[in-house]
């Protein structure tokens, strides 16, 4: 009987301990709050302030004009192309046109906008 009566008595203890010696649940409304804290950037992925963006390589400005001369001369020669294939003759070299105007026009935005 003692032995339960012991624990009891400390089990009551623990459960009930002297509001002082706890941290409160909840924030006391009278105490100023401090600001909250910036999490912490252990990776320059999570800070962009640190992040490294690769330096933009130099724009070769005259292959730039270079290419652009022939993708406009490519361009000029297709409507004649097509208008062959109205008559049923298909030119041989009309896809590799089409593909190397392709080509020129990603290489151009890459050069110009990346």
């Amino acid at each position: 009987m003692t032995q339960s009566w012991v624990l009891g008595a400390a089990l009551l203890i623990a459960l009930f301990q002297l509001p002082g010696q706890n941290p409160p649940w909840t924030p006391n409304p009278g105490a100023a709050q401090s600001p909250p804290q910036e999490p912490e950037h252990r990776f320059p992925v999570d800070n962009p302030q640190q992040a490294q963006k690769p330096p933009k390589p130099k724009i070769d400005f005259a292959q730039v004009k270079r290419d652009a001369e022939e993708l406009a001369k490519l361009a000029g020669e297709i409507p004649s192309a097509v208008e062959m294939t109205n008559k049923g003759v298909l030119p041989k070299d009309l896809n590799d046109r089409l593909k190397r105007i392709e080509k020129l026009s990603k290489q151009l935005r890459r050069e110009l906008f990346n």
